[in-house]
């Protein structure tokens, strides 16, 4: 009687390849952002940059952060829920 020794070679499967694919492919769906006229406009004028000035000045100054202002925001976020 012959004993032979244990053999994986007729179970092991070679792995395939892995390919890599080119990450800018020209299929790839890319951000777009839509602009509206009346946007558009106001950035154009004097209102717009006047506005962000007083932006600009509130955020600087913590208006937004008040008690008052995150609470009549809150309330809105939560008008627009429940619609």
């Amino acid at each position: 009687m012959e004993i032979k020794g244990i053999s994986n070679s007729n179970y092991f499967v070679k792995p395939n390849p892995v390919n890599k694919t080119d990450v800018s492919s020209s299929t790839e769906s890319k951000d777009k952002i839509e602009i509206s006229t009346a946007a558009k406009d106001i950035a154009k004028s004097d209102l717009g940059s006047a506005r962000l000035e007083e932006i600009r000045t509130k955020m600087q100054n913590k208006f937004y952060d008040s008690p008052e202002v995150l609470d009549k925001v809150a309330s809105k976020v939560l008008i627009d829920i429940k619609k």
